[in-house]
């Protein structure tokens, strides 16, 4: 097995662990009317979001995981969700700006790096370098399930 491959593991281990209490309560009737999905990646189409910046993403029921893409110099402009993301940079480097006890910081994120958001926390992106960004959201975007983007993603620029 790949570092790639232990990563994204944790970070599925991750998203499941946060819903362990939900999952002690079922029993054989409800795991057998759940619906498994399975997904690849490298067969799904990236849908460009912003200047610099394309996705591919799936969601379950109780969260989500994203692929981003972002050329050098691309941004995601400030916004938050009431979603936790954690966020794992599988390659090129990011600077953050976000809030860490109480005070705006930025961040430097780079290859292997993870960096965890709790909900409703603000942050910002600019991709130092050509950047692949794995993002896990718990739980699912509900201001990406419609086609419209979210009104912050229409403010990237590059």
């Amino acid at each position: 097995m790949n570092f790639k491959s232990i990563i994204i593991a944790v970070a599925i281990t991750a998203f499941f662990v946060s819903n362990t209490a939900n999952a002690q309560g079922n029993t054989i009737d409800s795991v057998a009317t759940s619906k498994v999905q399975h997904f690849n990646f490298d067969d799904m189409a990236s849908e460009t979001i912003g200047k610099g910046i394309k996705r591919k993403w799936f969601h379950g029921e109780k969260g989500q995981m994203t692929i981003f893409n972002l050329e050098k110099g691309a941004h995601i402009p400030w916004h938050q969700h009431p979603n936790e993301q954690i966020t794992y940079i599988m390659s090129g480097k990011v600077k953050i700006k976000t809030i860490i006890d109480g005070k705006e910081t930025f961040v430097e994120v780079g290859a292997g790096e993870v960096i965890v958001f709790p909900e409703n926390v603000p942050h910002e992106f600019w991709a130092l370098e050509e950047t692949v960004d794995l993002d896990v959201h718990v739980p699912v975007r509900q201001d990406w399930l419609s086609k419209e983007l979210p009104d912050y993603l229409k403010k990237t620029k590059k």
